[in-house]
């Protein structure tokens, strides 16, 4: 069900069906598939600790946009970026609030997580 290089329990047992809204940055206006690689394939040689490695083989997501700015305002590589909203519906994953703020990790069931995301123009709001 899951990819071979998930951890023994992961997604984590809190981690759960919902749908909801997020949004995630992304390097294409439509996203593409390739703007939605979990960290532990986007960087290979990057150690993660044990408590990372598991949210490292889902997808970071927003619930809010304001923290998706933040994070582009803290970190210059990110700024090229663009917000891409989508509701996650129920067969498209599991989901768990991680680290902080409205930050949730996604572990993808849905093999074309893009398909239903849409650019963020700058004026929507969280």
């Amino acid at each position: 069900m899951w990819p071979d290089y998930f951890p023994e329990q992961c997604p984590p047992s809190q981690a759960r069906v919902e749908e909801l809204r997020v949004f995630r940055l992304v390097s294409q206006s439509p996203p593409i598939k390739e703007d939605f690689l979990p960290s532990i394939i986007e960087q290979p040689h990057r150690k993660f600790d044990s408590e990372e490695f598991c949210c490292a083989c889902g997808v970071s997501v927003f619930k809010d946009i304001a923290d998706v700015k933040a994070k582009m305002a803290r970190y210059k590589a990110l700024r090229k970026k663009q917000i891409a909203m989508c509701e996650i519906k129920e067969q498209d994953g599991l989901i768990l609030e991680t680290f902080s703020g409205s930050h949730v990790t996604w572990w993808l069931k849905t093999d074309t997580p893009h398909s239903t995301f849409r650019e963020v123009v700058d004026n929507v709001t969280g």
